[in-house]
């Protein structure tokens, strides 16, 4: 039998033993009215060994040729939640290997004990089966009992019970950092208006931290402005003050000709791809980790110079220290510089990594030496080796595959980055607090 859109329907109930003088009308009559209440397709009585006669009884007594039983493995189960709760999720995903939709399994937890009743309950919270039934009376005895004849069935949705649960997940999620994954179990539909407002304060707060941590930082922005008010109401994920600065610090960069200001740009953007690069090694990305370790140590000699009034990507030609530089490498028969060729920087030079370690060390800058013998330390992993990378120009992976050698490198270019600038420290804090896992 399927019904009106279809699919095939199921009904799943627990057997337990009613009044033991009188099974005929507290447990036989009732669980047929359940199983006739509806066109099941597959019908599954779950007994314990105690009450699987019952069960037998009750499959002899109905219409409905799909039923079938499935006992609890051995006796005593009956009082033992977790070994209730195995057996019922198990029949429960055997359904649905089946090809039954979880929205299309009802359960009835009205027989049997409590221990089985509970796991039921949480066996179909645990697989999304939206509908619980329970049969009722309207009347009962002087014993508190259900007089027989009064039953009547009823339904609990257990769609609030479901989306808690998908809340909690999508907050473990967004402590380890998988803000994809968060956003994922946060739809915008389906959500009972009860938590509604702190599902769309949690899916807020996930895709800006989402942009901010693909190191997007405009789109970061631009998601805070029109869904700042919701993301504020995240609770432990709120986007705090200096987060939100923090954000539109690195979005707005300004003018490459400002050299001063490139250089204050810069310093917030290598902090930030720092504790970025250590959100990578935390998740065992090593040659993600790597190429950002390789980065950042290239944007501090790129801020040296633009301290110094010069572009790594733009340098002048006919300026005298840069002329007097052109000729030393040219007397020992090296070529670094690269020429623009096209465009506004039409006529300057580049200087790769070393070569504008090379410079700075000309200048006098007293990181420079830091910087040349950076990846020369004693049993140091180079961060150089960036350059072979399956991810620039490489075929292999060439990042180590254990987390000591770059969690090294990264402790070593935090030195480096304070050292350029104490203020380094505080900026730091603020680029790490995306990191919202707590040992």
């Amino acid at each position: 039998m399927t019904n009106h859109n279809g699919s095939r329907q199921a009904l799943v109930l627990t057997v337990g033993t009613g009044n033991i003088d009188d099974i005929e009308r507290t447990l036989l009559v009732p669980m047929i009215k359940s199983v006739d209440n509806g066109e099941w397709d597959r019908v599954i009585l779950l007994p314990s060994r105690m009450t699987e006669q019952f069960a037998q009884t009750l499959q002899q007594r109905v219409s409905n040729p799909a039923v079938g039983i499935d006992a609890l493995p051995a006796l005593g189960h009956e009082n033992d939640a977790d070994a209730c709760f195995g057996h019922f999720d198990s029949v429960l995903a055997q359904l649905i290997a089946d090809g039954f939709k979880p929205g299309d399994i009802v359960v009835d937890f009205t027989r049997g004990t409590k221990a089985m009743s509970a796991a039921l309950v949480l066996a179909a919270v645990g697989r999304n089966i939206p509908v619980l039934r329970y049969v009722h009376g309207e009347r009962r005895d002087e014993r508190g009992m259900v007089v027989p004849g009064t039953e009547r069935i009823g339904q609990i949705p257990t769609t609030l019970a479901t989306a808690r649960r998908r809340l909690q997940q999508a907050k473990h999620f967004m402590r380890q950092g998988d803000f994809a994954g968060a956003i994922e179990l946060l739809p915008n539909v389906g959500v009972p208006e009860k938590l509604k407002e702190e599902a769309e304060a949690l899916a807020a707060a996930a895709q800006i931290y989402a942009a901010w941590d693909r190191l997007n930082y405009k789109n970061a922005v631009e998601m805070l402005e029109q869904q700042g008010p919701a993301a504020a109401r995240a609770g432990e994920f709120a986007l705090t003050p200096p987060m939100r600065q923090w954000l539109s610090r690195l979005a707005k960069q300004p003018d490459r000709s400002d050299h001063a200001a490139m250089a204050a740009c810069l310093r917030a953007l290598a902090c930030d791809l720092l504790a970025n690069g250590e959100r990578r090694l935390r998740d065992r990305h090593f040659e993600d980790t790597l190429i950002r370790a390789y980065r950042v140590l290239e944007l501090t000699g790129q801020i040296r110079l633009f301290d110094r009034g010069y572009d790594s990507a733009a340098l002048p030609e006919d300026d005298e220290k840069i002329k007097g530089f052109r000729a030393q490498l040219e007397k020992k028969k090296e070529h670094g510089f690269g020429v623009n060729k096209r465009g506004r920087k039409k006529g300057t030079l580049t200087a790769p990594r070393e070569l504008a370690a090379r410079f700075l060390k000309r200048l006098g800058d007293p990181l420079a030496a830091q910087l040349l013998k950076f990846d020369s330390g004693q049993g140091r992993f180079r961060t150089s080796l960036r350059n072979r990378s399956i991810l620039t120009h490489g075929f292999t992976a060439t990042a180590p595959p254990e987390e000591r050698p770059l969690r090294q490198v990264l402790d070593d270019l935090e030195r480096l980055l304070i050292e350029d600038d104490a203020k380094a420290d505080d900026r730091l804090k603020v680029a790490r607090s995306l990191s919202f896992f707590v040992e």
